[in-house]
């Protein structure tokens, strides 16, 4: 499958004949073998067969503190052109000191099986020599290539372009003449284009597919327009082709990976031999900046800009002042005044080239000397601003966003334009980044690595869709259930407006009450507009309920107003009246006139009262005889009338009251009219219920997120309600004379909308507190309902009347990712194989089955520490079971007939790290921290993560948080924050306390002056040594990685940083150095399986990698084999890592993967079910395989035939001659990092700073005075034989955080 790609290293006298080899290989994806198809042949037990591999004959090799080394076969075939000097007996001594104070016990280390088998010939004489040598093949000849392009020359961009589908290619003549044709790929002389900058365009509001395209070579120029543009075409899936895939060819962009998913050739499962190359990822390892000085960098931009406009505005001024005394000076007729005049000018015109000659001087002066002026952020503007001094003007940008296709055809040749521009500049870039980058890094194997990463791909099926239907349909059900209640809830809230229960719960006293009227905008009145009523009834809406006419005509009918059981009746000529036996007999009402009106205080109230007149709504007839006209007397008539005009269907002619009544249908008058009864409500539910496009009028939007939310469901914290503040966010109230402890401190309140908060405390005698973030008491709570309040809703601290609250927060929790990633998640390019896209991918045999690929849009160095970055399957989680959408990895799925093959690298930074304080003793283990790593146990506690969680009180999962934060930098607010985070009971005295116990027993005690061995030291603790180191590294004047020799990022070198504290950004330095070593690990990994892969024609290609885990997919039938490859690419690479720190052995328990997984689908480990709430089937489990296990199922060969490897035979004339030159091959100096005395050893292992003075005396001969921090000045005075040691100081004043805090005090003083 992937054979057409690739070409040997293995030899240079057999690599010809491979090349060729390569050129007959067929152009198509071979039929992929299925599952049941040939395999490789397993030995008959693997258990039985696995002891095979283990060597018996030569014992167990242990070091000098008890770490079990390689078997002596695998050192031989590793070390053998290796003897470092061991280290000297002092250094033992002082190690096994230095582990036995801290209770490890280096006899009581793990027991490993010996395993040997025959390894690959390494290509050099020492494993430094092999990578060097592996890494040039594996760069070839893409590198070549990467350099050529640096020197090219572009030609000439065309003045006008041809507007026609597809490729155009642009000749320029030398006389000057230019002609054009359309190409099917970027061509010269017949053969495909090799070295291109390259740039695409899209309209990201239509589809993610290119429109436009440039490309530009030494050769000419190309421009593609798609089909789709030019209405060629209804199919907006236009890819662009690049041509023949077996052609090597780089491919330089800048942020590149966007433009390659729009390239057609790279959606094929056999891959290509093209390489991409990102000017992005170049800047940012060479002068980008870490998340923590952007800020300042910021700053320091918008104060130069502020600066130059102020310049330029003064520079303005002065050139008007010259054109002013220029032109009095041509027309002033008195020869004196025009001396004068001449005199000004030409003081003028010298102190403007004087100022502009300093601010050029002053400009290049402080670029000379400051980061923020070598530094820039990443976009090509801002890039080719810094490295090439160009402005660009990228506006033109913004109309692929916005404009519609027929206006950008429109003006095609400006687009056309652009996009030529910006392929220009990239090029202009990379001809600068690149030569910094291979001087920054000059390794082969980083280029090599970078390249492939460059490479990724995911496989996907149809699984993909249903994936995206499933989550979207869960999180849309979870949400609409706690949606609908908290509707619900709101109505009722809205509703105590009524009677005004609202000022007896002290969560809705929260809220805006003021009435406000409700109308057609919030859906009052809408639904009746159109609608048919009787005219009765919408005379009654239009004049009023107490309009005279109703009262006197209308009402009498609808309250059933009767006289002994008569019915009155109604005409012009006799008013109100009774008809009995046929006879008009006059109502009992007072007087002897005719009755207007039943309903009157003369006459109803009257009648009412004595009984002569009755009704079937008493009540109501006797409120309104009596003069009521209230709201509520208001309402109970309209809803009367209300429920009596939709009530009866047909007309009720039959009822002698209803029927006196008009039913003609008329048209119900709009709310809002003058004489329409108002609407009103709060004016938070008034709020709630604003327009909102899409949605019908008065719809309720309110979600978990909203912020009366937590109101509404009545919130408490540890049973005291909740209150918002805007000045200190969600806070909870505790009653005065309460006897309530807790971490937080009282608030007071300062903002205006906070008066009432401040009322409350300072007369009622009530106290708020903030409820606890994450991030500190410094920090707000937005939401009382996110994900992080999930815990404390379980454990009874956050808590509502009923579920309600639980089952917001538990619909927030489960939706967290979903929610964070649904966008991202949404908006993957997936290309599916359709008829002419063939990808070489088998598809499932079931109806519907599907087969598709998905480009991440990787950047290969990312950020400062050159870590890979990716929006979305780079952070993707692992499958949670109550997290939707948490299954998105495991969406990636082989192939039928491939396997995905990886592993995750075993705490991987932490050994290096760990090493590099080894490397000062040039033995493995020698620190604790190493020793723990290497050699603790989980069981007896002894391992890093189980003495943490001893000495804080945590789990050993917690524990792991606060080591690894500590490793990469992180300081002791760091370590307080992170506990109380766990424990929302933890005050912030126990937490510093314990804070301070964990970093004086792991990083140890600082010297906080630099008179002592000359710098700042770590002292006393198990981790001093490789802090120690980490700094010596970071603070160097070009600090570099042990590794592979890759430098820092020049925005955080030693040259251009301010020394003062505070401004050195260490944390980021010391992060550099642990995280950027783990780049060279996985770059050295990758290096090594590219070697493999083409060595032993294992069919396989890289998939992706994220941080320490890395991925491929193989053929089924040697997967394997390349489970092989991994384990000797680890075991390679770990040899460096200890040959580079001046250590000729390995540790056996760090030499081998713990498992290597085979697997279906992409996920964490094998056996996760990756089941989640939009996922409830289960995925079956996967292969995971120890060393053992894979040389059992291989017979410890990487031949596809089984046949055994052998080990090289050298020849008379030695073995150097089959090797290839090393070519800028540099031997490091592997033992720079071992100590030079023993009293530095001592120093960083003692926890007595008295100690530590007395051995810089025996080091320098010059006496110290003072203590940790005071700086006391070197007395020149040597202590007698006779002369006992000087006391340990007080163990209270040597305590290194009250001396920080003391420092910081006395510097904020000055």
């Amino acid at each position: 499958m992937f054979r057409h790609v690739q070409y040997s290293v293995k030899h240079s006298r057999t690599l010809k004949t491979r090349l060729s080899f390569y050129a007959t290989l067929p152009q198509r994806l071979p039929t992929p073998i299925p599952i049941d198809g040939p395999r490789l042949k397993l030995l008959p037990s693997a258990e039985k067969e696995s002891r095979k591999w283990i060597d018996r004959e030569d014992p167990i090799k242990r070091n000098q503190v008890g770490v079990q080394l390689l078997s002596r076969p695998l050192h031989r075939q590793i070390f053998k052109n290796v003897s470092f000097p061991p280290p000297e007996p002092r250094f033992v001594r002082i190690a096994q000191e230095h582990l036995e104070m801290h209770g490890l016990d280096p006899k009581s280390g793990s027991v490993l099986p010996n395993i040997a088998f025959t390894l690959p010939p390494l290509q050099g004489h020492t494993i430094d020599q092999h990578f060097h040598r592996i890494g040039m093949h594996t760069a070839r000849p893409w590198s070549d290539l990467a350099v050529d392009l640096v020197k090219a020359q572009l030609a000439p961009r065309p003045d006008n372009w041809q507007i026609q589908a597809g490729w155009t290619k642009y000749y320029y003549r030398p006389d000057g003449s230019s002609f054009s044709e359309h190409v099917e790929f970027p061509c010269h002389d017949g053969n495909p284009e090799t070295m291109l900058v390259f740039d695409v365009e899209t309209m990201p509001e239509y589809h993610p597919y290119a429109v436009l395209a440039c490309a530009a070579t030494s050769n000419g120029w190309y421009s593609w327009i798609s089909p789709w543009l030019l209405d060629q075409s209804a199919d907006p899936r236009q890819l662009i082709p690049l041509g023949d895939p077996n052609v090597a060819r780089i491919v330089v962009g800048h942020n590149v990976s966007y433009d390659r998913a729009r390239i057609r050739d790279e959606y094929g499962l056999a891959g290509t031999r093209t390489r991409f190359l990102d000017t992005m990822a170049l800047h940012i390892a060479v002068k980008g900046i870490s998340s923590h000085q952007r800020p300042a960098w910021m700053k320091h931009r918008k104060s130069k800009l502020k600066e130059r406009e102020l310049a330029a505005e003064a520079k303005e001024a002065v050139v008007a002042l010259l054109d002013e005394t220029k032109s009095r000076q041509t027309v002033e007729q008195d020869g004196t005044k025009r001396e004068e005049l001449h005199a000004m000018r030409a003081a003028i015109e010298e102190s403007l080239l004087i100022n502009t000659a300093q601010s050029e001087d002053a400009r290049e002066e402080a670029e000379s000397k400051t980061w923020e002026d070598i530094t820039s952020a990443n976009s090509l503007a801002d890039v080719a601003r810094l490295h090439c001094g160009i402005d660009m003007n990228k506006e033109a940008r913004n109309d692929f966003m916005e404009c519609k296709p027929a206006e950008i055809l429109e003006n095609i040749q400006d687009y056309l334009n652009y996009c030529a521009n910006d392929v220009s500049v990239t090029h202009r870039v990379y001809a600068a980044v690149l030569p910094e980058f291979l001087e920054s890094c000059p390794t082969p194997v980083s280029f090599s690595g970078m390249l492939t990463m460059g490479s990724s791909f995911l496989t996907v099926n149809e699984g993909w869709e249903k994936y995206l239907e499933d989550a979207e349909r869960t999180y849309r059900s979870l949400e609409e259930g706690v949606k609908t209640r908290l509707v619900n809830l709101a109505i009722e809230a809205r509703n105590a407006m009524e009677n005004e229960k609202w000022k007896d719960d002290v969560w809705l006293q929260q809220l805006d009450w003021t009435p406000k009227v409700a109308g057609k905008s919030r859906g009052i009145g809408i639904s009746e507009a159109v609608a048919q009523v009787p005219a009765w009834y919408q005379e009654l809406l239009c004049l009023g309920p107490f309009s005279t006419r109703v009262v006197n005509r209308t009402l009498p009918l609808l309250l059933k107003l009767s006289f002994d059981g008569h019915c009155p009746r109604y005409s012009i000529a006799e008013k109100w009246h009774l008809v009995i036996d046929g006879q008009v007999v006059r109502p009992p009402a007072p007087g002897k006139a005719k009755v207007l009106g039943l309903l009157g205080k003369s006459n109803g109230l009257l009648m009412l009262q004595s009984g002569s007149m009755t009704t079937d709504n008493h009540e109501l007839a006797l409120s309104i005889a009596s003069g009521d006209r209230s709201e509520k007397v208001f309402k109970m008539i309209l809803c009367l009338a209300e429920d009596l005009s939709r009530s009866h269907s047909p007309v009720p002619l039959d009822n002698p009251w209803l029927g006196q009544l008009d039913w003609m249908p008329v048209e119900k008058t709009p709310a809002g009219s003058s004489k329409s009864p108002q609407v009103l409500w709060p004016k938070w539910y008034w709020e709630l219920a604003k327009p909102k496009k899409d949605l019908p009028p008065g719809t309720i939007d309110i979600t978990s997120r909203t912020r009366i939310a937590p109101l509404l469901l009545r919130l408490s914290w540890q049973g005291w309600p909740l209150f918002h503040s805007r000045e200190h966010g969600w806070t909870y109230r505790v009653a005065p004379g309460t006897t309530y402890t807790t971490r937080q401190t009282p608030l007071d309140f300062h903002h205006p909308a906070d008066e009432a908060l401040q009322a409350v405390s300072l007369h009622e005698g009530f106290v708020f507190y903030k409820l606890p973030h994450k991030d500190g008491e410094a920090a707000n709570v937005g939401n009382p309902l996110a994900k992080m309040f999930v815990k404390y809703s379980q454990d009874g601290t956050l808590t509502s009347p009923g579920d309600d609250a639980r089952g917001a927060l538990d619909m927030n929790a489960q939706c967290s990712y979903w929610i964070s990633a649904r966008d991202r998640v949404l908006k993957q390019m997936v290309v599916w194989q359709r008829k002419g896209l063939d990808m070489g991918m088998a598809v499932g045999g079931n109806p519907g089955s599907k087969a598709g690929i998905i480009l991440p849009q990787v950047i290969t160095m990312g950020t400062v520490t050159r870590r890979a970055i990716e929006r979305t399957w780079l952070t993707a989680s692992n499958a949670k079971e109550k997290r939707v959408g948490s299954e998105l990895k495991a969406m990636v799925r082989a192939p039928p007939g491939y396997a995905i093959v990886g592993a995750d690298v075993d705490s991987e930074e932490l050994w290096i790290s760990s090493a590099m304080g080894d490397a000062q003793f040039g033995l493995h283990g020698a620190t604790a921290l190493g020793w723990m790593t290497l050699e603790g146990s989980k069981v007896a506690g002894t391992d890093l993560h189980s003495k943490t969680a001893h000495i804080l009180g945590l789990s050993r999962d917690q524990a792991k948080v606060f080591n690894y934060s500590r490793i990469y930098g992180a300081g002791m607010r760091h370590a307080v924050q992170l506990l109380l985070q766990a424990n929302a009971d933890m005050l912030p005295e126990q937490a510093k306390r314990l804070a301070e116990q964990l970093y004086a027993s792991t990083k140890g005690k600082n010297t906080q002056r630099t008179d002592v061995f000359g710098r700042k030291f770590w002292f006393g603790g198990t981790e001093s040594f490789v802090f120690n180191k980490l700094e010596e590294i970071a603070l160097s004047e070009q600090p570099t990685t042990p590794a592979l020799g890759c430098g820092i990022t020049q925005a955080l070198s030693k040259k251009y940083l301010p020394a003062q504290f505070g401004s050195d950004y260490m944390t980021s330095r010391i992060n550099w150095v642990v995280q950027s070593s783990g780049v060279d690990y996985l770059h050295l990994l990758i290096v090594s399986m590219e070697h493999l892969i083409r060595t032993y024609d294992i069919e396989a290609r890289y998939l992706i990698s994220v941080h320490d885990e890395l991925r491929y997919l193989v053929a089924e039938r040697d997967r394997y084999r390349a489970a092989l490859a991994l384990q000797i690419a680890n075991l390679w690479t770990r040899c460096l890592f200890a040959y580079r720190l001046g250590m000729d052995d390995l540790p056996q328990g760090v030499a081998f993967f713990s498992a290597v997984d085979v697997d279906s689908v992409l996920r964490k480990e094998t056996d996760m079910p990756c089941v989640t709430p939009s996922q409830p089937k289960p995925i079956p489990p996967g292969e995971s395989l120890n060393i053992e296990q894979v040389l059992a199922r291989t017979g410890g060969t990487l031949w596809a035939d089984v046949r055994p490897m052998q080990e090289p035979v050298e020849d008379a004339e030695g073995s150097e001659r089959r090797w290839d030159p090393l070519v800028g091959y540099i031997p490091p100096d592997c033992l720079r990092h071992r100590a030079e005395s023993t009293t530095w050893l001592r120093a960083q292992a003692t926890n007595s700073f008295a100690e530590v003075k007395y051995l810089a005396r025996q080091a320098s001969g010059v006496g110290f005075a003072g203590d940790v921090g005071s700086g006391g000045r070197p007395r020149a005075r040597r202590r007698s034989k006779y002369e006992a040691a000087p006391p340990e100081p007080d163990e209270q004043t040597s305590e290194w955080a009250e001396v920080i805090q003391r420092e910081m005090r006395r510097l904020k003083l000055e």
